[in-house]
């Protein structure tokens, strides 16, 4: 059995709440006119992630929140056709401890051909590393989730 899914407008990340809470038949609705809605995984109030659909503007993202529901893993999908995502980005954040203030992070492009930027930042002191890469595209390619279906674009390993 899966984990039970709760549906909103949106996730508000400043301060870790869900934003008009909506029944399963309005964000069935929503998800099959290709309006925007975020389902909130585990808990309404606790998440361990949420996806939010913004099909008509040609995106889906992801966010892995840890115990203190920070945002520690970000994924962005964007649409390539009527059925598939391909994930052209990933960001990973490292918190200060319990505080909810960001010391560093990894951030990650993806491109369909192949290529890869990463960026390596830490804050304090300031210090960054780029560089460019290559990776296998076939495993950042998803299917478009059916409404309740998110188990292929919530892997936090990838």
């Amino acid at each position: 059995m899966g984990l039970p899914i709760f549906y909103c407008k949106s996730w508000f990340r400043m301060k870790k709440v869900a934003i008009e809470l909506m029944d399963q038949s309005l964000a069935h609705s929503r998800h099959l006119s290709g309006e925007s809605y975020t389902a909130l995984i585990g808990s309404d109030s606790m998440p361990s992630c949420f996806v939010e659909f913004f099909i008509d503007k040609g995106m889906v993202g992801v966010g892995f929140l840890d115990k203190k529901c920070r945002e520690y893993l970000t994924y962005q999908f964007l649409v390539t056709d009527a059925d598939n995502l391909f994930l052209t980005m990933a960001t990973h954040r490292e918190f200060d401890g319990d505080k909810d203030e960001v010391i560093g992070g990894e951030f990650y492009i993806f491109n369909e051909e192949g290529g890869l930027f990463i960026r390596r930042e830490k804050f304090n002191p300031y210090k960054i590393e780029e560089t460019k890469s290559s990776f296998e595209p076939f495993r950042n390619y998803e299917k478009i989730p059916k409404f309740g279906c998110y188990s292929n674009v919530i892997k936090a390993d990838r």
